[in-house]
């Protein structure tokens, strides 16, 4: 990360330099007759790619034509797996999309290094009434660089006709939690509950440990310093282990195993994202079968997996390109754009179709454990998240499969982590 910052920044640095920024260009385009917007957008987002819902995002997006009749928007395609590094060669050669989807991993380096055109003027013309919260996770030094594209809040689910086989309730706690899924399993022959706990899931994994952790009041930093070892953390992945070490629970199996145990009604509970349980729906499983609640951690708190949109500083119609973010937070495109992006979570509070929630009553607990969501980013070391994350998902997983203590653990990955951010 730390490298990819730096190269980004002086090539950044250097494509300025030689094209006075591009936005001030005097080709740009960017009004058309009354200062209307005009010319070509270039948009970027992998979601393109996605069966079925790429074009139906493709769709939403170009609703800003329909009522700036002189833009048009080329879509730009990156698949998933080399999206970073795609756009991070364009924005080092001081090219790229106009406007792009950001990962919330991708987007401290693109700060860090002058990618991102500041939107205070968008944001506050714009008015959005129910403006979301985690839009500030966006803002550095107090200057918003994006709002969000999509939020995937997090939730617990389980499959309701094999808890009523079990004759367990749906928990509350963790200890309700290591009950059920052991009384499943002893029922049932099927595993009580799961999620991911493996090395080799690193990235995904992060965010859902992270759960836990914001679960019991815990945090990473504190904004200017570590805070891996707190007392929070250290109960959450004691909390963790409890349940790991649980006969119910499914040890060693990543998370296209479990999602598909799920799909095949073999999977009593678990916690995941709301975009992965839209697409366990099968007939065995369908959506009224699905029961859903909050985390049942004591403080409430959760992650999500976020994604931000914004504006290439260096592009030749900036103007158009931020007049894009401002509808897209207008009441009729976010409307749109949650009944798309279903089961996800858009820059305001507006719900989805009457007729899409209602087919699918699970997503009421994941719409309503986004209000207590954060980011899995860390305040203060942002660009030195995944290094950091290593150091302790390592820790995690010794007190998982090792006789290591939970604070023993932490302690450690505190230790680690301090020298490597010095």
């Amino acid at each position: 990360m730390s490298r990819l910052k730096a190269s980004l920044a002086i090539a950044v640095a250097a494509s300025f330099a030689l094209t006075g920024c591009g936005g001030n260009n005097a080709e740009t385009g960017s009004a058309g007759k009354g200062g209307a917007p005009s010319g070509e957008l270039s948009f970027a987002t992998w979601q393109f790619l996605e069966p079925n819902r790429g074009e139906k995002i493709f769709e939403a997006i170009n609703g800003f034509t329909t009522v700036n009749k002189d833009v048009t928007i080329k879509k730009v395609e990156v698949a998933r797996a080399d999206y970073e590094k795609t756009l991070s060669t364009q924005f080092g050669a001081g090219a790229g999309p106009d406007i792009f989807v950001i990962p919330d991993a991708f987007f401290p380096q693109l700060t860090d290094a002058g990618i991102l055109e500041p939107l205070d003027d968008v944001v506050s013309a714009a008015n959005a009434q129910g403006f979301r919260d985690i839009n500030n996770n966006y803002k550095v030094d107090g200057k918003q660089y994006g709002v969000v594209w999509e939020v995937v809040p997090y939730a617990t689910f389980w499959n309701k006709d094999i808890l009523e086989k079990a004759g367990v309730q749906p928990p509350t706690d963790v200890k309700s939690l290591i009950s059920a899924a052991d009384k499943i399993k002893s029922a049932t022959g099927k595993t009580g509950f799961t999620v991911r706990h493996q090395m080799n899931e690193e990235t995904p994994w992060w965010t859902d440990f992270s759960n836990w952790v914001f679960g019991y009041g815990g945090a990473w930093s504190d904004g200017t310093k570590l805070t891996i070892n707190s007392p929070e953390n250290v109960e959450a992945l004691t909390a963790f282990k409890s349940v790991y070490g649980a006969p119910g629970f499914g040890k060693g199996q990543d998370a296209s195993t479990y999602r598909s145990a799920f799909s095949a009604g073999e999977l009593g509970m678990a916690i995941d994202n709301s975009s992965a349980v839209m697409t366990l729906i099968s007939d065995k499983v369908p959506a009224t079968g699905i029961g859903s609640a909050v985390l049942p951690f004591p403080a409430g708190g959760s992650a999500f997996a976020g994604f931000s949109i914004g504006v290439n500083a260096n592009s030749k119609n900036k103007d158009a390109a931020k007049e894009y973010i401002k509808w897209l937070l207008s009441s009729d495109a976010q409307q749109t754009m949650a009944n798309t992006l279903f089961p996800s979570a858009t820059a305001t509070n507006v719900q989805a179709s009457a007729d899409l929630t209602s087919a699918n009553p699970w997503v009421s607990a994941f719409s309503e454990q986004v209000n207590n969501a954060s980011s899995v980013n860390i305040k203060g070391f942002d660009v030195k998240t995944a290094e950091i994350r290593t150091l302790v998902l390592m820790q995690v997983e010794r007190a998982l499969t090792q006789d290591v203590s939970p604070q023993a653990a932490f302690d450690e990955a505190q230790k680690q982590a301090e020298a490597l951010v010095k």
